[in-house]
């Protein structure tokens, strides 16, 4: 009787691991997916690029994503989830909002030079692509603006309760401002613009949102 519960202990424990490890698997399999998309387009991946890219078979590609469209909305979505978080983080341990927007824009002309620079935003590359032909894409990019603007709104807020942005425009004007100038910084140094030029534009952008 006691060797029999040590084995279906050992057993559960062994599918626990297995699960863990699928899904471990298949999130490296989305991200891989991703920047597929990403440096690609959506149109001009094919299934052989993606059974290529993430080393699946077709039928392993179909049964754990299904078909190419859900994956790509897949990873829209996990590209949106991520951007939000890492956004929402930066601001939380910013000891200001300003403080935080400016480590937003330092980020981005960090990304200058570098490939995750030169590829643009994944949103914005998609939006330009698929909408307003995609339902399901306008919808993630609208969700995902939204709750990016929202952030902003929130410290900003805040921080005009305590006199540290001006009260010129309102809170939410000034989050769509900033999320406006985030987006065109993006697109900008994906068309090849100049670390002074982009500079220039974060430092118009803080300036513009101080008190």
């Amino acid at each position: 009787m006691e060797r029999s519960v040590q084995y279906k202990l050992l057993l559960e424990r062994k599918v626990q691991r297995i699960a863990r490890s699928k899904a471990f698997d298949r999130k490296k399999a989305l991200s891989q997916a991703l920047w597929l998309f990403w440096r690609k387009g959506y149109a001009a991946t094919s299934i052989e690029d993606l059974t290529e890219t993430l080393h699946l078979s077709r039928s392993s590609l179909y049964n754990t994503f299904g078909d190419k469209r859900t994956l790509f909305l897949e990873a829209l979505t996990y590209y949106s989830e991520r951007v939000i978080s890492g956004i929402e983080q930066t601001l939380a341990k910013s000891p200001s909002p300003i403080t935080g927007i400016q480590a937003i824009l330092e980020d981005l002309i960090e990304g200058i030079g570098q490939e995750r620079g030169s590829l643009g935003c994944f949103m914005v590359n998609s939006v330009a692509e698929l909408v307003p032909y995609d339902e399901d894409v306008t919808g993630i990019a609208t969700k995902y603006a939204d709750s990016l603007q929202q952030l902003f709104t929130t410290v900003l807020k805040q921080a005009r309760s305590h006199n540290l942005v001006t009260k010129k425009q309102t809170p939410e004007q000034l989050a769509a401002y900033v999320y406006n100038t985030i987006q065109g910084m993006r697109v900008l140094i994906k068309g090849g613009a100049s670390r002074e030029q982009m500079q220039a534009i974060s430092g118009i952008t803080l300036k513009s949102l101080q008190a």
